[in-house]
């Protein structure tokens, strides 16, 4: 169970135990499955307005990337580190490409701070994780008799 006396902040939170790990694992899997619904949500709302709808720089294509972003959210729920690192890397990619190519993408700059630092969590909970089952394979150190 994740500490109640942790006293690091949401967005740069320390790893403890295996729990604190996997909290900001779950964190980057609910933000990863934010994304697909708000993707989803705009590509099937696009694909059903007729042709060439576009909104927001979007197509219906994003319907694609929402299916994506919520397989990653499902492999990060189950703790994969190279989930978690292709939700960061495709979620900055997403959103350098977004902020270079609609100026007014910037309104959403703050979210998107968020989401990203929950993803980057996630990244640092896979390499916590990782860290931790490596600590427990080890066999204890022989103690030296005099």
């Amino acid at each position: 169970m994740a500490r109640k006396d942790n006293t690091s902040n949401w967005y740069w939170p320390t790893f403890g135990n295996r729990a604190d790990a996997q909290q900001a694992m779950k964190g980057a899997a609910i933000a990863s499955w934010f994304v697909a619904f708000v993707n989803l949500a705009l590509g099937l709302f696009l694909l059903f307005s007729g042709p060439g709808a576009h909104a927001l720089g979007l197509t219906g294509a994003a319907v694609i990337d929402g299916a994506v972003f919520a397989l990653v959210g499902w492999r990060i729920w189950r703790y994969s580190m190279i989930a978690a690192f292709a939700g960061l890397g495709l979620f900055t990619l997403e959103k350098v490409y977004q902020f270079a190519t609609q100026p007014k993408a910037v309104a959403g700059l703050i979210m998107a701070i968020i989401i990203w630092m929950a993803f980057l969590n996630g990244v640092r909970g896979a390499f916590a994780l990782r860290d931790f089952a490596r600590k427990a394979e080890l066999p204890a150190p022989d103690s030296v008799a005099s």
